[in-house]
């Protein structure tokens, strides 16, 4: 080690043995029989994989002796054995009531602690976990990152740069170990629990290092899954298409989840990416995305009128916007979110005239329909002076959002998305749900109040014609 690493290594000590704080001593105490013996069958059973019979004698050699850690260790790792999430935390805290310096205890305590939000918790058993210094490398990058994350959330900024300083090191020997490992799970495991507690960017980091030294099939989940942890991480999608166009420099395609043996274009790979990235609210990244594809391939219509969407929602009904709402028209005319796009920016051009038959084209020839078309109908009828067809329409609208079928078949829509294409999760199916369709849903209510109260409804305010 270098003096300057070895200088860096002692700075970042001085702060986390502060927030390690007074670190309790294990106390002894002389082994109960009983106890003993019933451990003993717990730890028989758990090495031959038995791990219901072990919990139960596990659980008889606490009630003997519940003094002793070593039950309370056993306990927690059958249950982590047989996926009973519930009580896994509880059997490690109990570890830690017991033996304090419990070095798994104490990361797997911190961690959840980080990802429930208790900070104060997490801080001091992941300073007193980084302080023993001996995690294998795997462990050692979630460690750090957890502690990096909950550091700034409590605002000790000058204490997360000093970490920060020594976790490069760190960093290179888990991603080292996860490319050897070779194991999809694996590295979808340590991604989401990067996610979970805070550290979505430093997950998009181990992608962008481990992309290139990866199997086909592994690589394709990596790059599936890199947009979403840029649009976790409030990130502009450039490391994804610096990433892909890294990639693409052999034969231009790229591996996609869960079709990773069917590779695409580039270009289809970075429109894959930047509808991620939207999903996830991410609308500056998926714009830049969805620009770069369309530079490879000026004919998809699909980008284009997703680039024009984004930017009309951005930034308004702007001459550049019109352009590449027109451009997606004259490229895929019948398409009917084509027609909505494009609909929509007449009316935000105050030419409601010839929005509305536009968005009524785009129901009729929906194979469902869209609440979103409809509350742009309802806007543009609106604008026409027309306001019973205006109120029909937001009648509409919100009863297909309010119904159970359709709530439930969005949730189930994103549960899938996170089971069979992306692998991790950056937010709950109801956080989503609310994101794509709560705001609108609450809008085309409100739109609906105002005209029951005798109110004007808040709509989309248009802007001057096309050409003046």
């Amino acid at each position: 080690m270098s003096i300057q690493v070895q200088a860096d290594t002692n700075d970042a000590r001085e702060y986390i043995e502060v927030f390690a704080g007074d670190i309790p001593e294990m106390q002894s105490s002389p082994a109960v029989r009983e106890a003993a013996r019933e451990y003993i069958l717990g730890k028989q059973f758990a090495s031959e994989g038995k791990h219901g019979f072990a919990i139960t004698h596990f659980k008889k050699s606490i009630g003997f002796d519940n003094s002793s850690a070593a039950p309370w260790v056993g306990l927690a790792v059958s249950l982590s054995e047989i996926g009973n999430d519930e009580n896994i935390i509880d059997a490690w805290r109990g570890v830690l009531r017991r033996n304090p310096t419990h070095g798994d205890a104490l990361l797997v305590v911190g961690l959840a602690s980080a990802r429930l939000g208790n900070f104060e918790s997490a801080l001091r058993y992941l300073s007193r976990k980084w302080l023993q210094q001996d995690d294998a490398s795997v462990e050692a990058l979630l460690r750090d990152a957890a502690l990096n994350s909950v550091l700034r959330q409590l605002n000790y900024f000058e204490a997360s740069k000093a970490l920060m300083e020594v976790f490069q090191q760190t960093f290179d020997n888990g991603v080292t170990t996860l490319i050897a490992n070779n194991d999809r799970g694996a590295w979808l495991g340590v991604l989401q629990q990067l996610v979970d507690v805070g550290a979505a960017k430093i997950a998009s980091q181990v992608v962008a290092a481990g992309s290139s030294h990866v199997e086909v099939k592994e690589l394709g989940s990596l790059l599936t899954v890199l947009p979403l942890l840029e649009a976790a991480s409030n990130s502009d999608g450039s490391l994804t298409e610096q990433v892909y166009a890294t990639l693409a420099k052999s034969n231009g395609l790229l591996p996609l989840a869960p079709e990773w043996d069917e590779p695409v274009s580039h270009a289809e790979a970075l429109s894959t990416a930047a509808q991620t990235m939207s999903l996830a609210g991410a609308i500056d990244g998926a714009i830049n995305l969805n620009s770069a594809s369309l530079v490879l391939n000026p004919e998809n219509a699909l980008t284009a009128n997703n680039l024009a969407w984004m930017k009309l929602i951005r930034d308004g009904a702007t001459d550049e916007v019109v352009a590449l709402c027109m451009y997606a028209y004259e490229l895929a005319p019948e398409e009917p979110y084509i027609m909505d796009t494009v609909g929509w920016m007449y009316a935000l051009h105050g030419e409601p005239e010839k929005a509305i038959p536009l968005l009524v084209s785009a129901l009729r020839n929906s194979r469902k329909p869209s609440p979103e078309t409809y509350d742009h109908l309802g806007d543009a009828y609106w604008m026409a002076g027309n306001f019973d067809n205006a109120l029909r329409a937001w009648q509409t609208a919100t009863s297909i959002l309010n119904t159970t079928e359709s709530r439930q078949a969005y949730l189930e829509g994103y549960s899938s998305m996170v089971r069979s294409v992306w692998g991790i999760s950056v937010a709950t199916p109801e956080a989503m749900y609310d994101l794509e369709l709560g705001e609108m849903a609450r809008n085309v209510l409100k739109k609906l109040a105002a005209v029951k109260n005798g109110e004007e409804p808040e709509i989309a305010a248009p802007s001057s014609k096309i050409g003046d």
